[in-house]
């Protein structure tokens, strides 16, 4: 069994540039860059996927056994601990659409289900009984503001047939991006269905801050010749023929999507973009006429906050040498050195005036202008947040962006007499990254609101505080729960004694770890182990532990 380890890089000054580690965090305020050492996301998902397949196949082999009854079994899937592992639960449909167990959310049970849409619009669980009566497999699908990645097999029992499924959270830019085609593919399907045109069906994907906008991921679209139908990012390339669009390397990647779909419906396609790796998934999708489109997304598998701080670290260097002008000239340049992916610098002066933008497709339209007053999709004021990170220090700052959590370094640079910020932002890679934003964000907003207003908050269902199996605790140093995910009966319990199933004290143990600032433990819940970051917040003369975590073996 892999035990978890934490990292930390110390506090080492590089030509002024300062790295926070974990005890300066608590102590300045500066966002901490622990981790887990030992995650490994390809790793996880194989691991996760093999106990998927065989928890349904134990599921279809109780529930065929002539010793157990229909009315059992579903009983025991639904309330069972024997039939939940970790965050693995099981549910089980007709296939009219009515739920008949369901080992997380008892409520859906007796429910018909049939025409219910994820967040794509996809009727999933249509989607899951044609898959099963196929034989079975996987499929994609958003759930609690995440990609879901499920594993569903038909079964029957006497004169029933019916469907069992259970499934994960890989919480993955792969698996974002295979949902976000498969659920534009399943658009453009039931449009196509609904006798509306191919250009009707793509106008969805284009919108920049729809639905099928996440973070820095979005759609675009071709027809047979190259010319693009959508385009999530820059909706004003529609219409443009890009079949002769080459990478950096020379390849003609259009070209090749289109040849490689003449024969297959999805694929992978791999090049350089903007002095980075990128992969792009496809699918091909066809009218009522029998023409061809091709519906595509794209990541930068190599972005990491690592590679963040590198960028701030030579940005901060050039800028302090070379003045404001050479160094706005510089980062928004087109092929840039100090680009990677889809990671740019900006710079921004204690006013809120901004000078270079982190996209620089957006450069002209931001050079110059005063941002102060700016706010992001949850009404917040982000430029003021990055001033006043800069202004304590330097560090991490977290704000909604383009339906996803941005994860953004700030460093404050002295030119002559002027102050400015330099920064760098992404979104997270990673499921612990994803985690250790989750509470960041949730310790910023129990700081900004009332008590009553952050609770209230976490524990909403599909709330922002909610990601996949991702959600937020909160106690304060006493123990008493204000928060544990949608899990409401244990509000105002006292846990500081509460056992994981291992016999220790994991309540007290997490407070002990917040105590200290902020930091990363380890529990045994549901047969797995839990790994869970936490972080001390002071509210009003009360401190809390406020965190969350996932099963990571």
């Amino acid at each position: 069994m892999k035990k978890i380890f934490i990292y930390a890089l110390g506090c080492i000054s590089i030509a002024g540039f300062l790295y926070p580690d974990e005890k300066a965090a608590s102590v300045s305020g500066m966002y901490d860059i622990t981790t887990i050492k030992t995650f490994n996301e390809k790793a996880f998902s194989e691991k996760r996927k093999d106990e998927v397949v065989k928890f349904v196949d134990k599921a279809i082999a109780h529930i065929q056994d002539k010793k157990v009854s229909l009315d059992q079994a579903l009983n025991e899937f639904s309330h069972s601990k024997e039939f939940v592992l970790g965050e693995i639960y099981l549910f089980v449909y007709d296939y009219n659409g009515v739920c008949l167990a369901h080992g997380e959310d008892q409520e859906k049970i007796w429910q018909n289900r049939l025409n219910y849409r994820d967040a794509f619009g996809t009727k999933i669980i249509q989607v899951m009984r044609d898959k099963a009566k196929k034989g079975g497999g996987w499929v994609n699908h958003q759930r609690r503001n995440a990609t879901k990645v499920s594993y569903v097999k038909g079964v029957q029992k006497g004169d029933k047939k019916f469907f069992i499924g259970a499934g994960f959270y890989p919480l993955s830019k792969k698996d974002s991006v295979i949902s976000l085609v498969k659920g534009a593919v399943e658009l453009f399907k039931n449009e196509i269905k609904l006798g509306e045109t191919p250009k009707s069906a793509f106008s969805e994907l284009s919108y920049p801050l729809g639905r099928f906008v996440m973070g820095d991921l979005y759609l675009f679209a071709l027809n047979e010749d190259g010319v693009l139908m959508a385009q999530g990012e820059r909706p004003t390339l529609i219409g443009t023929n890009v079949i002769n669009y080459k990478d950096e390397t020379g390849k003609l990647v259009n070209r090749e999507i289109i040849e490689q779909l003449k024969n297959r419906e999805s694929i992978w396609v791999e090049y350089i973009s903007k002095g980075a790796p990128k992969r792009t998934y496809a699918e091909k999708v066809t009218d009522k006429k029998g023409k061809h489109y091709y519906i595509a997304c794209g990541y930068y598998p190599e972005t990491n906050r690592q590679k963040v701080l590198e960028l701030v670290k030579r940005g901060y260097a050039y800028m302090e040498k070379n003045g404001l002008s050479a160094a706005t000239r510089e980062f928004t340049a087109r092929n840039s050195k100090y680009r990677f992916g889809d990671l740019w610098l900006f710079i921004y002066d204690m006013k809120g005036n901004c000078f270079a933008h982190d996209n620089p497709d957006f450069m002209d339209r931001k050079k110059g202008v005063n941002r102060w007053d700016v706010k992001n999709q949850d009404g917040k004021f982000f430029v003021q947040k990055f001033i006043k990170k800069a202004k304590g220090g330097g560090g991490w700052v977290d704000y909604k962006f383009k339906n996803g959590n941005r994860f953004v370094y700030i460093h404050q640079v002295n030119v002559g007499a002027e102050k400015y910020l330099l920064g760098c932002g992404l979104f997270p890679i990673s499921k612990p990254e994803s985690m250790q934003l989750l509470v960041k964000g949730s310790a910023g907003t129990l700081r900004d609101l009332t008590r009553e207003k952050a609770f209230a908050e976490f524990v909403k269902k599909g709330g922002s505080f909610v990601k996949g199996d991702l959600d937020i605790f909160v106690f304060d140093f006493s123990g008493i729960c204000y928060a544990y995910g949608s899990d409401h009966d244990l509000i105002w319990k006292n846990m500081f004694n509460e056992k994981d199933e291992d016999g220790r004290p994991f309540v007290k143990t997490i407070i002990n770890t917040a105590k200290e600032g902020s930091g990363i433990t380890v529990y045994k819940e549901r047969g797995k182990e839990k790994s869970v970051y936490v972080m001390k917040v002071e509210k009003d003369g009360t401190s809390y532990a406020v965190g969350s975590g996932f099963f990571t073996n």
